[in-house]
């Protein structure tokens, strides 16, 4: 039937895949979030929270090394959600005060925070299975 915990190989590549994420996040923070005709601010400009990504994204990386514990997972999962709340709380208001819209680095804080959430949903279903076929299995011995 298999093995009952989740491969190896499988965490290295959803490590790598959220280290990609964090460096999406890092590059976002310092390119336009929001623009209005003349008007561009990056993530560390003006009402933006670019600095809170950026720390939260550098604690990502610690709990990224973690990803096969339910403690890195957790990590992993609120640095995800505290990435985007951020960015989209930052446009919400960019866009009420300045009418402004999204630019390429806000999409990428974006994109890498749904990365970061993403593949910590997806492994805590894959630990969850894990941990019930093990149970399953010793019921059943």
């Amino acid at each position: 039937m298999g093995d009952a915990t989740p491969r190896g190989n499988d965490t290295a590549r959803l490590r790598l895949v959220c280290r990609v994420a964090v460096a999406a996040v890092l590059l976002g923070v310092f390119v336009t979030w929001v623009a209005d005709g003349p008007v561009r601010l990056e993530g560390t400009q003006g009402p933006n929270n670019g600095w809170l990504a950026l720390i939260v994204a550098g604690l990502a990386l610690l709990w990224i090394r973690m990803l096969g514990s339910w403690l890195g997972l957790i990590g992993v999962l609120g640095a995800g959600l505290v990435i985007g709340w951020t960015a989209l709380e930052n446009w919400l208001d960019a866009r009420a005060v300045l009418d402004a819209s999204a630019a390429p680095g806000l999409v990428l804080v974006f994109a890498g925070s749904a990365i970061l959430t993403t593949v910590a949903v997806v492994r805590v279903v894959e630990l969850t299975r894990c941990a019930l076929r093990q149970r399953a299995a010793s019921r059943a011995a």
